[in-house]
């Protein structure tokens, strides 16, 4: 389930408020490095003065209401300063110069509900967007059934992985979830001999099975929400020794989303039962993840994915309809993790 919109975006990325800081810096510097009063730089001085509401509007545009109003009381605390200060004695001055902060403190706090507004119904299409996703796969998945709840789980694996990475850009965690979700969405215009054969496949399905990842990939740079999850889609049967499909990329050359969904796809491939083969244990599928590491797989990815908790594993399978199973010698020490 979705969080509440609103909780989506209660703390800041990484960054910004470092690049609020440094405009308050900056700008104050100039501000009092060119004095006040008629002289040849005073236009300088006014400029300055104007763009003491830049970092008003960068935490109106980057945070909540109560660092938008923080933001714009220390911006009044040293524009006051100033006033008393360089403006001794010429109180018809320093009564204009106040007008100044009446128009930051109304810019301020509107500025943030413009900007909230802007924030909401952005967030609004990106969970249309996913709405639309879900619609995607799920129309796969009625063509495809033994593979019910694939896309989803990869993409929830996929995160996981990418958390015990150390990776935390909203951004790119958003594109890691929309080109897992999307990874088999090529599937569609695979013909059903050979989507649905349970035996091997001759030369001419398997080219069609081979031409899925740029399917996929096309009908994501249809859109322009989707374009970024592009790369992810195309590359997600890459191998890092350069013996994938369909472009024989290797090693970094691979998006680094698609390195990540490459190890989850395996992984819930290998966990799940299909026609052909049994669901394997979890224990099974890593040591299959460690054998393909530098092979198949990114070294660096399935170090990550093996340690990830089995629990949290389980338990997003079970969310998505498996429940994955540990060898008997060593239930113990894994359900431990």
């Amino acid at each position: 389930m979705n969080p509440p919109v609103e909780t989506a975006m209660v703390a800041p990325p990484r960054g910004r408020p470092a690049w609020t800081a440094a405009a308050f810096i900056l700008v104050f510097a100039l501000h009092w490095a060119t004095p006040a009063g008629p002289h040849e730089w005073h236009w300088l001085h006014l400029v300055a003065q104007k763009m003491l509401f830049l970092p008003v509007l960068m935490a109106a545009a980057w945070f909540d209401l109560r660092r938008t109003l923080i933001v714009t009381a220390l911006v009044s605390a040293a524009f006051g300063l100033h006033i008393a200060v360089q403006w001794s004695g010429r109180p018809m001055v320093q009564a204009e110069q106040l007008a100044e902060l009446v128009n930051l403190w109304i810019a301020g706090p509107a500025s943030w509900a413009f900007f909230r507004a802007e924030r909401l119904a952005a967030e609004r299409l990106r969970r249309a967007h996913a709405d639309t996703l879900l619609t995607v796969v799920s129309s796969l998945e009625l063509r495809e059934p033994y593979t019910a709840g694939h896309s989803r789980r990869v993409a929830a694996y996929s995160l996981l992985a990418a958390e015990k990475m150390g990776l935390r850009d909203p951004a790119f965690l958003r594109l890691l979830e929309t080109g897992a979700l999307l990874h088999d969405a090529g599937k569609i215009g695979v013909p059903d001999v050979a989507l649905l054969k349970t035996g091997a496949l001759n030369d001419e399905e398997w080219e069609a099975m081979r031409r899925h990842p740029q399917s996929g990939a096309s009908l994501a740079r249809g859109s322009d929400a989707l374009e970024g999850a592009a790369p992810i889609i195309a590359a997600h049967h890459e191998r890092w020794d350069g013996r994938g499909y369909p472009a024989g990329l290797a090693g970094e050359a691979i998006s680094l989303g698609a390195r990540i969904v490459a190890a989850a796809d395996v992984y819930d491939a290998l966990t799940t039962s299909r026609p052909y083969k049994r669901a394997f244990s979890h224990d099974e599928a890593t040591a299959i993840l460690r054998e393909q590491s530098g092979a198949a797989l990114d070294p660096r990815v399935v170090e990550a994915f093996v340690a990830v908790p089995f629990r949290a594993l389980a338990e997003t399978a079970a969310r998505h309809g498996v429940t994955l199973r540990v060898d008997e010698g060593i239930r113990e020490n894994i359900l431990g993790k």
